[in-house]
């Protein structure tokens, strides 16, 4: 699911990278400024906490890191709120 996810994203340009390690899926927001400090983290956080959704946000990368026994339909939420998130984020 996250191949699959990683690449229906890829092209949009408020997404600067896109990758899959085993279980992870990790994108970089394309905000201007690559940076771990990068200040879009502080609206990534409260956004995915309203949803229930708990991402682990460093800088302008987010990074999915599901339990093993994540169901699909949960997944499939969590792409959801990151479509959502995109939409509010103006590309670089």
């Amino acid at each position: 699911m996250h191949r699959a996810f990683g690449k229906q994203i890829s092209g949009d340009t408020r997404v600067k990278n896109v990758r899959v390690t085993g279980t992870i899926l990790a994108l970089d927001i394309n905000t201007g400024v690559t940076s771990y400090f990068n200040d879009i983290r502080t609206r990534v956080m409260p956004f995915f906490l309203e949803r229930n959704i708990l991402l682990r946000p460093l800088g302008n990368v987010i990074y999915v890191l599901p339990p093993y026994v994540v169901k699909e339909d949960e997944l499939a939420k969590v792409y959801e709120a990151i479509e959502e998130f995109l939409l509010q984020t103006d590309p670089a």
